[in-house]
């Protein structure tokens, strides 16, 4: 058969499978080709009129006895059923006894059938589902097409079009398949030169907290996407700030830092509390809803943090009301509510617990790799860990599990120290990267495990220093390290006081150094220089909120 015979007949069945009756009798007549051979049209007859003689005799020619038995047994059942319905019983009992009997496997399948008759809800099949039904069975030794081949057809085709395009997820309705795809969906970021270390947004899209330094600044987004900063607050810890993250309900945020403290603020009420007690870097923290079953508590939240020595440790407000030790080096922790979970990543373990009872659920060792840190998809279904040993990658988990999915490939670069990640846009299925080169890098988890894009987002190839996907309009929001005006003025400063320290270090006494006139000149001129760079330092930081006014108002 020819491959332009083939797809006439294809498309030839599927009109008369699909009841366009007029278009394939046109189509048949123009294109001068029978769908069916002589040897159909007499099956087809033969099931139409219910002789069950004659398409035994015609089924015995083309295909195995297997298959004849299966054909004929739908064909019996539904010529029963209508004997049934009509209240043939004497008819039906001979049916049963004399045909079906004959072509049953064994006694329990000719008890099945004989059951039929005392059944209460017996409906006859269409005339062309059990055509298709019997012909499905012997398609093949016939040297027919499957029934709806050109249906599977489509839907093939519809398929490829997840793999061509690199944005897609699912399978659009409307696919045209006589043209090539176009997507009309577009990857969207938004890039601001800002030295903003951390970014988060609440669940809701409506706030917007940003860590600049040590200092957390708080924006309001309305429905028109603009930006109202609502609260500003300085200093607050006194060293590194290691995570940012809003309360589920929206309205708290905090922070944990390497001055081992916690900072919690509800900024609806401006309330805001410390939590002081762990002995080394609080590396991550995360809001959990109170136990309904125990006693009401001061607050809506408990706080779980976790800390580099391994102690993992309850708050309620400012009060500590447990704490745990697991393992060393933790790096983070994340919570599921309604699956009462709680997964807990260290430096070489993975760890799912029970969120109130704390008992271990499943852990998975990575002591081959060295986990710096991790983030979880909205559904809590998927985990993926950033690793950095050799090469930097993200390595993809199943949650449930806690085995592999995938291993994305950062780069071939080894220039690369660090990056910023995040998980995000539509159903969670792109992952961003920004490198310390200024490098965009985005991977489709469905898809292959090699970027699908790497766009150069930096001028100058300065690090992208945060990124985060917007939760309501999933737009990528880019943050690129500004140049730092006071870096040397700030290194200068830095010198200085080393000098002092070691200066004050070499003096025996307090009498002997104030008689070294040198010295104390020496500190003079220090102490001088250090009030040049405290002016310097103070007119570019003026300089530089100005600009960040400017800059938010535009």
């Amino acid at each position: 058969m020819i491959i332009k015979e083939q797809k006439i007949k294809l498309f030839l069945q599927f009109l008369r499978s699909s009841n366009y009756n007029q278009t394939f009798q046109k189509l048949q007549q123009q294109s001068k080709i029978q769908l069916d051979p002589q040897n159909l049209l007499n099956i087809t007859s033969a099931i139409k009129s219910y002789n069950y003689t004659e398409l035994e005799s015609i089924l015995q020619l083309y295909v195995n006895d297997q298959t004849k038995n299966q054909c004929m047994l739908l064909l019996l059942e539904q010529y029963l059923i209508k004997l049934l319905l009509t209240q043939n019983y004497q008819e039906a009992l001979l049916l049963l006894r004399n045909q079906i009997s004959r072509f049953c496997q064994d006694e329990q399948q000719k008890h099945s059938y004989s059951s039929l008759i005392f059944s209460q809800d017996l409906k006859l099949k269409a005339e062309q589902q059990l055509i298709d039904e019997i012909l499905s069975l012997c398609f093949q030794q016939l040297g027919l097409f499957k029934p709806n081949r050109l249906i599977t057809l489509i839907q093939q085709a519809k398929s490829n079009q997840v793999l061509e395009c690199k944005w897609h997820q699912h399978i659009q309705q409307n696919y045209q398949i006589y043209q090539k795809h176009t997507c009309i969906q577009q990857f969207q970021y938004k890039i601001k030169s800002k030295n903003v270390s951390i970014c988060a947004f609440s669940n809701n899209g409506e706030y917007q907290a940003q860590v600049i330094g040590k200092s957390i600044t708080i924006y309001q987004i309305n429905q028109i996407e603009s930006i109202k900063k609502i609260e500003k607050l300085e200093q607050v810890h006194t060293k590194k700030i290691t995570n940012l993250l809003f309360s589920p309900c929206s309205k708290y945020i905090g922070s944990c830092s390497e001055d081992q403290t916690i900072f919690i603020y509800n900024f609806i009420n401006k309330k805001k509390y410390r939590l002081q007690g762990h002995n080394s870097i609080v590396q991550s923290f995360n809001f959990v809803q109170c136990d309904s079953s125990k006693k009401k508590q001061k607050n809506e939240y408990d706080i779980y943090s976790i800390a580099t020595d391994g102690w993992l440790y309850e708050w309620n407000e400012n009060e500590r009301k447990g704490g745990l030790k697991i393992e060393e080096k933790l790096i983070d922790i994340h919570i599921n509510h309604k699956k009462e979970q709680m997964l807990i990543i260290s430096q070489n373990n993975i760890t799912l617990y029970h969120l109130y009872t704390k008992n271990q659920i499943k852990q998975k060792s990575t002591e081959n790799q060295i986990n710096i840190n991790s983030q979880v998809n909205k559904q809590f279904e998927q985990l993926i860990v950033y690793v950095n040993d050799y090469l930097p990658q993200l390595i993809l988990f199943s949650i449930e599990s806690l085995e592999i999915i995938k291993i994305f490939g950062i780069h071939q670069d080894n220039s690369i120290k660090s990056f910023k990640y995040d998980l995000g846009w539509f159903n969670d299925y792109l992952i961003a990267a920004g490198t310390d080169s200024g490098q965009l890098i985005l991977w489709h988890i469905q898809k292959s495990n090699q970027p699908i894009e790497i766009l150069q987002v930096s001028e100058q190839n300065k690090a992208i220093s945060s990124l985060r996907f917007n939760p309501i309009n999933q737009e990528l929001q880019i943050y690129i390290e500004q140049k730092v005006k006071t870096s040397n003025a700030q290194l200068e400063r830095q010198q200085i006081q080393e000098n002092l320290i070691d200066l004050f270090s070499q003096s025996q006494d307090r009498l002997s150094f104030s008689r070294q006139q040198s010295g104390v000149t020496q500190i003079l001129n220090f102490l001088q220089r250090i009030a040049r760079s405290d002016t310097m330092n103070n007119r570019d930081q003026i300089q530089d909120e100005d600009q960040e006014k400017s800059d938010e108002d535009l």
